[in-house]
């Protein structure tokens, strides 16, 4: 292994955990004990020890990478829940990944590349930066990609944004830094690898961008197949970047759908940002991540027009400069069986 340069020096210690004042870490310990009993949310038992790691978690947060360039992939999408349910689960009872071995928990929704905090992230496709979410309970700092086509992805455990929303990106273009931050994060530290998040969405439901073997193409799957590569700039095929200055949404139903929010936070959160791709990417977050805010209603209301999102494609979220693929870091009990 070895410890490539980092972009630039991380915020301090707290705010890499996604702490932001001692309020905000009363009033969200506060939220966790309230679900704790009922096990709705914040749920975990001895089968999450899985996802400890140190041998993956150690050598990142002292800045190694892999020789080879493969960054290990420490979970994939749950097949079985993910994208569909979500309670904030580190359980490991009824997951599957794309292959049908083990390597996820229960309603994962994303992809997990371990790389060292610091590390700069990149678009994984063409496109325009649309929000950005700052929530300790939910992954801490996140921020989101929107690719047109309906197409979206996000960057979660982030330590900082480079890019602030509203500015168009290029495929491989730095966009953000790695970090840990998150209750997830805060509370297994050192021991489970700092990572990023990494979520393709497409028409506000998260998707796997790798492909099971016979399943059809769908929007948002990995440009290189399942073999995905980062980019050091943009690919043939891709949009025009003017194309994606100004993703087309509904921006009268994103009103409507507000007005059934439950949560007074969200509402908040929503009517600080004044563009209307950012407050839909926003409610699309929230509509999965925070289900109890909502009701079932608010689900069927529609918050963009069809598009054709098999023409997004996506690379590594990864610096070219410090990786070329990723694998599964597989353990005995999560590879698929033969």
């Amino acid at each position: 292994m070895h410890r490539p340069p980092l972009a630039e020096k991380l915020p301090p210690l707290t705010a890499r955990f996604g702490i932001r004042s001692a309020r905000q870490l009363g009033r969200d310990l506060a939220t966790v004990l309230r679900h704790l009993p009922r096990g709705d949310r914040f749920a975990f038992d001895l089968s999450s020890a899985g996802l400890l790691r140190p041998s993956l978690a150690l050598p990142a947060y002292a800045g190694f990478v892999p020789d080879d360039g493969v960054a290990p992939i420490f979970n994939f999408f749950d097949r079985t829940a993910g994208g569909r349910d979500y309670r904030q689960l580190v359980t490991r009872a009824r997951q599957r990944d794309w292959r049908g071995g083990r390597l996820s928990y229960d309603e994962h929704d994303g992809t997990d590349f371990v790389c060292p905090p610091g590390t700069p992230l990149t678009a994984a496709a063409p496109g325009r930066t649309v929000a950005a979410r700052d929530s300790w309970l939910r992954g801490g700092l996140t921020l989101c990609v929107d690719h047109g086509e309906g197409v979206v992805t996000q960057y979660t455990h982030l330590a900082r944004v480079l890019v602030p929303p509203g500015q168009l990106v290029e495929r491989g273009e730095p966009i953000a830094l790695s970090g840990h931050s998150g209750i997830d994060m805060t509370q297994f530290f050192p021991w489970v690898p700092p990572h990023v998040h990494f979520m393709a969405w497409v028409a506000g439901v998260p998707v796997d961008p790798y492909l099971a073997e016979g399943e059809a193409q769908h929007g948002a799957t990995w440009i290189d197949g399942n073999d995905p590569a980062p980019a050091s700039g943009p690919r043939a095929g891709d949009a025009p970047l003017d194309s994606l200055a100004h993703p087309p949404v509904f921006a009268e139903a994103a009103r409507k759908l507000l007005a059934l929010c439950r949560d007074r936070a969200i509402v908040e959160e929503v009517e600080r940002v004044s563009d209307a791709a950012s407050r839909v990417a926003i409610l699309e977050d929230s509509l999965h991540h925070e289900r109890y805010a909502w009701p079932e209603p608010a689900h069927a209301i529609a918050l963009r027009p069809p598009g054709d999102a098999t023409r997004v494609r996506l690379t590594l979220p990864l610096p070219a400069s410090h990786y070329r693929g990723a694998r599964a870091a597989d353990t005995r009990s999560s590879r698929p069986e033969q």
